[in-house]
């Protein structure tokens, strides 16, 4: 009997929590409503009803009115703005028709709508997307009047896509390709200029301007990639990447060690190179020297007295302090390993840094003899962990990095280097 109580209980709760869950789905898109966030309030309210309508026999008597008064409210806001804006505010029709077009998609699909609004009978999705790419259109008008290839050529795109599972809509797809074969040429011509003008002002050769111009003439092949190339963009970006490119010398005693490769991560900004070979052309030269020094355990040990005062129970029932004299025995094992870096970079002031890291472990071992108390409170243990010399290696390069990471001199560096 215990056992059906107990199963009804669950039962309750887990209802309960559903009728809960649905009423906060209703109120939540009472909430977003009362917010003037109306599309989310008409997903909230499908959410609740797509989940209502799931059980056979929903009443929904109680809330009928309430939802329909607020899909009327929604709507008709919609088609107010519509209405009353000029001419000319194809943003805000634009907004308007998207949000009847949406809310129109989400309800005609539910078998229930008619209980709530006639949008999808007022409405086809055809007669929305002609509308709304329309006001595409007509805005794109504008902006190819005023010269403004690019907003022009997103318009009629714009309008064209809206209304592409009809077909055409007029020449917006035409007009689109048309506008952005301007919008393109354009920006390409002015990408190819700055090139052009970076390259031309830069008499002293400046690494940082050469990238520039080759960035500017990037942007200008890439932007008319569409059509084809554009001049010799392409090349000269290549050419000036090239020539923008800082060239480091690096001399190190462990050229193939993390750390090396950690400190050249560091510098490898994206236009740098690294050289290893001597007799080439470099920039800068950068030197490195790692040396490590392991200290073996090293064991001290000492014993101190202890005593500690017992309560004993005697065999006639009184009880007497009985006091422990015994002694401790304390042994430190201790290990580490010293990793230095030396670094150093050409043409840099102030640039030649050493770092120090080093990694310890320690072992702390107890034990106690003599007149020890058998309490179990004084038993053999051992603290802290030994760790062997590659362990130590490991961790003393850990905190090496971590240091180069957030080393403000190296950030400095990197912006001389940025600057070269």
């Amino acid at each position: 009997m215990q056992k059906i109580k107990t199963n009804l209980s669950a039962l309750f709760l887990f209802g309960c929590a559903l009728l809960l869950a649905g009423c906060a789905s209703l109120s939540t898109s009472i909430s977003q409503f009362e917010q003037g966030n109306y599309i989310a309030s008409v997903k909230s309210t499908i959410v609740y009803l797509d989940d209502k309508y799931k059980k056979a026999g929903y009443d929904d008597s109680d809330e009928r009115n309430g939802i329909r008064e607020r899909f009327r409210i929604i709507e008709s806001s919609y088609e107010s703005t519509i209405r009353s804006v000029g001419d000319r505010d194809y943003d805000k029709k634009i907004a308007a028709y998207s949000a009847l077009l949406e809310i129109r998609t989400l309800l005609a699909s539910r078998s229930y709508y008619a209980k709530y609004t006639d949008l999808p009978d007022r409405y086809t999705e055809r007669g929305l997307r002609e509308n709304l790419a329309g006001q595409y259109y007509l805005k794109a008008s504008v902006a190819a009047a005023a010269k403004d290839n690019r907003q022009a050529a997103i318009g009629f795109a714009a309008a064209a896509d809206t209304f592409q599972q009809y077909g055409l809509y007029k020449d917006a797809a035409k007009l689109a390709d048309k506008y952005k074969f301007a919008a393109d040429n354009q920006d390409a011509g002015e990408f190819y200029r700055q090139g052009q003008d970076l390259v031309a002002r830069n008499q002293q050769r400046s690494r940082a301007l050469y990238r520039d111009a080759s960035q500017a003439f990037y942007n200008a092949y890439t932007v008319y990639r569409d059509h084809g190339a554009y001049k010799d963009a392409q090349t000269l970006a290549d050419k000036y990447r090239a020539m923008g490119t800082v060239v480091l010398q690096v001399s190190s005693n462990e050229p193939n060690s993390d750390i090396t490769r950690s400190v050249l991560a560091l510098f490898d900004l994206g236009f740098t190179r690294f050289q290893y070979q001597s007799g080439g052309t470099a920039d800068l030269g950068m030197y490195l020297n790692t040396s490590y020094l392991y200290y073996p355990p090293k064991v001290r040990q000492y014993v101190e007295a202890v005593s500690e005062n017992v309560d004993v129970k005697n065999q006639d029932g009184t009880t007497s302090v009985r006091t422990y004299r015994f002694n401790r025995r304390v042994m430190v094992e201790e290990n580490s390993m010293q990793i230095t870096l030396d670094l150093s970079v050409t043409r840099v002031p102030n640039l030649d840094l050493r770092y120090n890291e080093v990694a310890e472990s320690r072992r702390t071992t107890i034990s106690y003899y003599g007149d020890v108390p058998g309490n179990g409170r004084y038993g053999y243990r051992t603290e802290g962990y030994l760790m062997g010399r590659d362990q130590l290696w490991q961790a003393a390069q850990a905190q090496l990095i971590n240091r180069l990471n957030s080393d403000n001199r190296i950030r400095m560096i990197q912006d001389d280097i940025r600057n070269f």
